[in-house]
């Protein structure tokens, strides 16, 4: 993802449910129905640092008053390429991307408060204990993989309210359900869709004036898959660096280095 000089295709799809209700199948799903890209919170933690940056000052301007708020210049810049949007960071803008963009349709992924903590829990909640491996990290990757992991940090504080890096069960469904309240007041009439991912392509079909996809509803980003992808998410700086140190190692003549090197990475 990199940053726009304009708007090259319309915003039509503002999927605003809150993290762990199925977004990334959601984005999956849109795509299949032609709103290419969806951009998603993982596309945009993994983007390059310009457009992270620009995340953060977003972030910064609307909830603690540094910087001018943006408006649909700055989100064209941001968003210029994407048919539609999901997942944090863009639930924290759902009031202006649904008045930068009124002719787009709102998309509420729901799911029951018990269910949702669960996966919350077992997910971002674990993602955001202090580890040995996010050390090593931001101290290999001061540039991309740190701005990562500050974007990230940024969107779990305004999201949960919360200045550290943990939230209770009643606080964190609490801001969940003040969030769909909101949503709900802000979408414009007869524009609203909630559903749950596992009513599958009916409701979302029909409710965007679609074909239903000969595929089944895609069931992506469960627990095991989210820990994975976070995982090889902050393993790539540590890989990129070992990488790095081995080539040095075979190029001065050392190439029992190249056979262990193949042997651990095979």
């Amino acid at each position: 993802m990199s940053l726009q000089t304009e708007r090259t295709v319309p915003m039509q799809v503002l999927a605003l449910g809150f993290q762990r209700t199925g977004t990334t199948s959601l984005t999956v799903a849109l795509e299949t129905l032609g709103y290419v890209r969806t951009n998603h919170g993982f596309t945009v933690l993994t983007s390059s640092g310009a457009v992270i940056d620009m995340w953060i000052a977003a972030i910064k301007a609307k909830f603690f008053g540094e910087g001018t708020p943006f408006g649909r210049a700055e989100w064209d810049k941001l968003l210029g390429d994407c048919r539609a949007v999901c997942d944090a960071p863009h639930i924290l803008f759902a009031a202006e991307l649904i008045a930068a963009y009124p002719d787009a349709k709102v998309v509420l992924t729901n799911r029951s408060l018990e269910n949702w903590w669960k996966s919350f829990e077992a997910t971002i909640l674990e993602a955001r204990k202090p580890t040995q491996l996010k050390r090593l990290v931001r101290w290999l990757d001061p540039g991309q993989s740190a701005k990562s992991m500050q974007l990230a940090g940024l969107i779990f504080r305004v999201l949960y309210d919360s200045d550290n890096d943990h939230v209770t069960k009643d606080v964190a469904q609490a801001r969940f359900t003040a969030h769909y309240e909101e949503v709900r007041r802000l979408a414009p009439k007869g524009r609203l869709l909630e559903f749950e991912v596992k009513e599958g392509w009916g409701p979302l079909a029909k409710f965007l004036g679609k074909e239903v996809p000969a595929t089944a509803f895609p069931r992506v980003n469960d627990t095991e898959q989210f820990k994975k992808r976070v995982f090889d998410m902050r393993m790539k700086p540590v890989r990129v660096w070992a990488s790095r140190i081995v080539w040095s190692l075979v190029t001065a003549g050392v190439p029992a280095v190249l056979l262990l090197y193949c042997r651990v990475w095979a």
